[in-house]
């Protein structure tokens, strides 16, 4: 039981591909492996996967590639929003991923992630989950549905996701920062600017907004002071 074997999903049959434009891999594509262009898909599926929660092929491709480039945490936030959107469900493939990834994880995270194979409720989530709740994930509300209709096709999220989609970053940005500060009560809005600043570690763009939010009331102060807390540890380094 001690053995590790890579980690290879119908490996054979996908052939690695080369290309500048991450976007077009990623969008209805089979392909696990992504090359040069890994850290841009990367962000990509991760806005795919807050997007569509329960596109497989999204976290299948997100833990290969933090399986071959990135470090332990955020192979373990795959693995673990993984298992989440599988719930119940899929034990057989949730004991073959463990076991494929393990030799990239700690053992305190093996245990973490055994212990919620079968009981998504007890996986817990680290600074950079998307669907695992817990105390350092940014994104626990995930699944709280929208309690006020919005309009669509005028609504800044679905705006700032489509220029996501099509790794327009710093226009997704701007369309969320002057949404958060005209709209301070949207939870929604707040977790993909954060999520956002995050993946595109843009402390600069957080520190500004940060303190246009400082005096205005809303239901995001901890993860703000979270991620202020981050970028802080990050910058001591």
């Amino acid at each position: 039981m001690n053995e590790s074997y890579p980690l290879v999903i119908c490996d054979d049959v996908i052939q690695k591909y080369h290309t500048n434009e991450p976007v077009f891999l990623v969008q209805n594509s089979p392909q696990l492996h992504f090359n040069d262009t890994s850290e841009e898909a990367l962000k990509l599926l991760v806005f795919a996967i807050r997007k569509k929660p329960k596109d497989l092929m999204a976290h299948m491709q997100r833990i290969m590639i933090c399986y071959e480039h990135k470090e332990e945490a955020q192979l373990y936030a795959a693995v673990a929003d993984f298992f989440v959107v599988l719930k119940g469900a899929g034990l057989a493939i949730k004991q073959r991923m463990l076991t494929g990834v393990r030799s990239k994880l700690s053992a305190d995270s093996q245990e973490s992630l055994l212990e919620g194979i079968n009981d998504n409720r007890l996986v817990v989530g680290n600074t950079y989950c998307v669907l695992t709740s817990g105390i350092v994930s940014y994104s626990e509300m995930v699944f709280t549905p929208v309690e006020n209709k919005v309009d669509l096709v005028h609504d800044p999220l679905q705006i700032a996701r489509d220029y996501i989609e099509y790794s327009q970053l710093e226009q997704a940005q701007k369309v969320l920062e002057d949404a958060v500060l005209s709209d301070p009560q949207r939870v929604e809005i707040h977790n993909d600017l954060l999520e956002l600043y995050r993946l595109t570690n843009n402390n600069d763009g957080f520190n500004e907004i940060y303190t246009a939010l400082s005096d205005v009331h809303h239901p995001m102060k901890a993860q703000w002071n979270d991620l202020k807390t981050y970028f802080d540890k990050k910058n001591e380094k």
